[in-house]
């Protein structure tokens, strides 16, 4: 997963660690620990809570069924 290396970077850029983005978020420390490794499959709510705390924008691509 491509995001889980962005939030992973960014997170280090701003000098915060896993625990401190789990408090800030409202997100679980679990939750933040397996996001990062790409194991995490969070909910957008979940996923727009961590990036709002990182500065960070959430982008989606919604296809339509012609599409697909």
């Amino acid at each position: 997963m491509k995001f889980a290396k962005q939030i992973k970077e960014r997170r280090s850029v701003l000098g915060i660690n896993q625990q401190d983005l789990a408090d800030i978020s409202g997100v679980g420390l679990r939750t933040i620990k397996q996001i990062e490794v790409g194991k995490g499959n969070p909910s957008i709510k979940t996923l727009s809570a961590i990036l709002d705390v990182l500065g960070m924008e959430l982008v989606t691509k919604i296809k339509t069924t012609s599409e697909l």
